[in-house]
């Protein structure tokens, strides 16, 4: 796990201000519009310079359309993009026309969970990681090859790979690949969609180890999007939960994983395996289906699953506020439940 930032003397690189988007649900020969898939529903959050964030939760609570929205991938419904400019000046991503957000592309940069499908199988690996340089017209064609090989040596690949194809490499050696590419043009934000979730355990810790290395060579900020509460634990500084395209709690990996203020965020800590074979988990099983973001219930969209819900959850929206020791949790009971998380503080494997 990383060492946080020194928050207050860093200044905020991206800002995700109440961003809302959902899809139209058709149906008939007509495709008229019956109701709308909330998909992100009022997300706020900020990443400071050189801080790794992670967005997590279950399959479907939004964590990808809200990357998706931030990338400009899909076009938000309403809230704010903030993202800083190399000349201090804070731009709304959310209302700029694309030729306006193409020169700030090469400040974000994305890693693929599918690292194959993200790699054209047509080109060489000198051709894919030279790409970005080339559409930037960035440097002559000696001065991109000696920047392919030094990007393989950082990702630790050897530069006479660079005329083979992306098939004749295994799973991790291919998200190498990818985050070489992403990091051709020295941006200062990449978003990591899922990069670890389709490779072997072992594949994972070195994938992780090495972004972590590159994070603290070249000071790169880090969103990261994952489901896997151990590889979040490792890698991060903040922890986003989201729950049915809300965020429901905000903190370190340190606060969640060993108090837990909200009780989506204590179910999901329940459920990771505990590394003490002698000590017997006790794991908090939620009842009922997720949230249906077509037609969510009332209030806390929790509330349904939460055992201690009470009438007010049912009826009233709970704030993202902090509580008492200063935490980001949305839930009207934050200040008074006692919630448990991971027993001890090794108990947690990853």
């Amino acid at each position: 796990m990383t060492d946080a930032p020194n928050v207050g003397t860093k200044k905020p690189l991206l800002e995700v201000n109440n961003l809302k988007k959902s899809f139209p649900i058709k149906k008939g020969f007509l495709q008229r519009t019956v109701g709308h898939v909330r998909a992100v529903d009022d997300v706020s959050f900020s990443i400071t310079e050189g801080e790794t964030l992670s967005l997590v939760g279950e399959s479907g609570c939004g964590k990808t359309t809200t990357v998706r929205a931030i990338m400009r991938a899909i076009n938000p419904d309403e809230g704010q993009v903030l993202f800083r400019t190399r000349d201090d000046e804070m731009v709304d991503l959310a209302e700029l026309s694309l030729s306006k957000i193409r020169p700030l592309r090469r400040d974000i940069q994305m890693i693929f969970q599918d690292p194959f499908s993200s790699l054209n199988p047509r080109m060489t690996i000198f051709q894919l990681i030279s790409e970005p340089l080339l559409v930037n017209r960035i440097g002559t064609h000696e001065e991109r090859q000696d920047r392919v090989v030094e990007l393989l040596r950082q990702v630790g690949l050897r530069p006479e790979y660079m005329q083979r194809f992306p098939h004749a490499f295994s799973g991790g050696q291919r998200q190498r690949i990818g985050i070489a590419r992403a990091l051709a043009i020295n941006p200062r934000l990449i978003v990591a969609d899922e990069p670890v979730s389709g490779l072997d355990v072992s594949v994972q810790a070195q994938v992780i180890n090495l972004m972590m290395d590159l994070q603290d060579e070249f000071g790169l900020t880090y969103l990261f999007v994952s489901h896997d509460l151990s590889v979040v634990n490792q890698i991060s500084d903040r922890v986003v939960v989201m729950y049915v395209g809300r965020v429901a709690e905000v903190g370190t990996p340190q606060e969640l994983f060993h108090n837990p203020k909200h009780p989506y965020t204590a179910a999901l800590i329940s459920s990771l395996p505990i590394s003490d074979p002698k000590q017997r988990a006790e794991r908090t099983v939620l009842e009922g289906e997720i949230a249906n973001p077509a037609n969510p219930p009332s209030g806390c969209y929790f509330h349904p699953r939460c055992p201690f819900a009470i009438d007010k959850c049912k009826v009233e929206t709970p704030p993202l506020k902090e509580d008492s020791s200063g935490r980001l949790v949305s839930c009207h009971r934050a200040d008074e439940l006692e919630l448990v998380g991971a027993t001890k503080p090794g108990a947690v494997t990853g």
